[in-house]
């Protein structure tokens, strides 16, 4: 299967050490990683991300910037994800551990 680029930058970005928020259709991207980013590998890929914009705003609103994975959004005010969080999402749900 092949995947979206601008979703590929995303998670590129990320592993890099990029977090990102979203309001509305607005990206903000903040560097948490180790030293300082080259700026000759992040240009590309933010390029790549704003000529899919649609799609990575739509992947943004539901992405784990730890894990990479989707986030399971419970209602509650914080998202949690089914990778990073299962423990607490298990003890809200319990019947996600239901065998079947």
């Amino acid at each position: 299967m092949n995947q979206n680029p601008g979703i590929e930058a995303v998670r590129t970005l990320a592993y890099m050490g990029y977090r990102f928020t979203v309001n509305g259709e607005t990206i903000k991207a903040r560097y948490e990683g180790p030293g300082k980013p080259d700026p000759a590998q992040v240009r590309p890929l933010v390029d790549v991300m704003k000529a899919h914009k649609p799609d990575v705003v739509y992947f943004l609103k539901s992405f784990c910037p730890r894990c990479g994975g989707i986030c399971f959004m419970p209602g509650g005010v914080d998202s949690l994800c089914m990778a990073c969080d299962w423990e607490q999402l298990v003890g809200l749900y319990p019947d996600l551990q239901r065998k079947h």
